[in-house]
């Protein structure tokens, strides 16, 4: 009878002692094991740390000259674009690009109408500020982040040819720039090529306002433009120029 209760005590002890082993396993490697799954969780999102960059920006604008045609023709595209990120889907944009294009010399003095009489070259300046807004926040999918861009801003010209076929005085009916408003829309994607280098492909409308040059509103030139059959100009004309742009961001 003793022994066999000695056997079962034994036996009680020995179940005591495997619930103890069992349970330090737990706390031992129970958390590691933890960590092990979730360093081996596979997702597409990743986050974007970086707020902060600076993109050099090329690409190209086709314009939209206008009806009369004054406005600067489709040309090359260089600028930069600096973004700080406001919140997780939301960073401001300010934006500086040049082009040089060339402009249509028109003359609405003579006998048939209003007609194209010369090419001259013309540069420019893009100065903006926008708002872009990524639609998957401050991460992106499969290394990619899309976004939609809203600003305005400037058109500002820098210098304009002197054409010698026009017919003196040019300056009241030769159009010029000048400071130009601007609203712009775009969509565009960026590819996270590492922590520090993303590449952004992104096409926008860019709309600017046109604005007639003053000699073309002097009763003779009006007249002449009506005898000829073509219509009266009106004072300004807003157009669409469509701009395709990469731009290489880097991010501190």
């Amino acid at each position: 009878m003793k022994l066999l209760q000695e056997v079962k005590l034994a036996s009680a002890r020995g179940r005591w002692l495997a619930v103890m082993l069992a349970a330090m396993s737990g706390v031992v490697f129970g958390p590691g094991s933890a960590v092990g799954q979730e360093e081996e969780i596979d997702t597409p999102y990743r986050w974007v740390e970086g707020g902060t960059r600076l993109g050099l920006v090329g690409g190209y604008i086709f314009t939209n000259r206008g009806d009369p045609p004054f406005g600067p023709g489709s040309s090359p595209f260089i600028g930069t674009r600096f973004r700080a990120r406001l919140s997780s889907p939301l960073s401001l944009e300010l934006g500086l690009g040049y082009g040089n294009s060339d402009e249509y010399v028109i003359d609405p003095r003579l006998e048939g109408g209003p007609a194209v009489v010369d090419t001259v070259n013309a540069d420019w300046l893009i100065i903006e500020a926008s708002l872009q807004f990524a639609f998957t926040g401050a991460r992106s999918y499969r290394r990619l982040q899309p976004y939609v861009v809203l600003g305005g801003g400037i058109l500002q010209g820098l210098s304009t040819g002197t054409s010698e076929v026009l017919a003196s005085p040019q300056q009241p009916f030769r159009y010029e720039i000048g400071t130009s408003p601007m609203v712009h829309l775009g969509v565009g994607a960026e590819y996270h090529i590492s922590r520090k280098f993303g590449l952004a492909f992104e096409v926008r409308d860019n709309l600017w306002k046109i604005k007639t040059p003053e000699g073309w509103f002097r009763i003779d030139v009006l007249q002449n433009i009506l005898d000829s059959g073509s219509e009266a100009p009106a004072n300004n004309q807003w157009t669409h120029n469509f701009e395709l742009t990469a731009s290489l961001y880097y991010y501190f």
